[in-house]
């Protein structure tokens, strides 16, 4: 049993629906200009792509020793701690990203980081013992870098 609605009632028809529409395709288009080189504008250094290269050679053949002094009962687990780091990583990325969305938990880790910071600072420049430390640390450092510790 079908009912059909039938209505004495017509719905006015807008006018110029079709002509509006006609209106928005016809968006003027956008002129390219489009051009190629036979060669990049700015090339790649041969010296610093073969610094790479070496670079990564030498730790490739650095794992490679390191792999067969390994005893071969150690590989598998050598083989497991870099698999359990590896999905310990992903695990602690994610627990990161997941609670960095809470807004109130967010907010709540940056003002303790803060205070540690802050507190932290305090410690190190009103106790002048631990100045000494920090201060002697620092120009050690520096001299190392620097290459006047020779």
């Amino acid at each position: 049993m079908a009912f059909a609605l039938k209505s004495s009632v017509a719905l006015p028809k807008r006018a110029g629906a079709r002509a509006a529409s006609r209106q928005v395709l016809r968006a003027p288009a956008r002129k390219l200009v489009i051009r190629a080189s036979a060669e990049p504008s700015t090339p790649a250094s041969n010296e610093a792509l073969e610094k790479i290269q070496s670079t990564a050679n030498e730790a490739w053949t650095w794992v490679k020793d390191k792999w067969a002094t390994t005893e071969d009962s150690e590989k598998p687990a050598v083989v497991g701690i870099i698999a359990g780091v590896i999905v310990a990583q992903i695990a602690i990325g994610a627990t990161i990203d997941v609670v960095d969305r809470i807004p109130i938990v967010n907010k709540l880790l940056q003002l303790v980081g803060l205070a540690v910071t802050a507190v932290f600072i305090y410690k190190i420049t009103t106790d002048p013992e631990e100045r000494t430390t920090v201060k002697s640390s620092i120009t050690g450092f520096l001299k190392e870098v620097t290459g006047d510790d020779k």
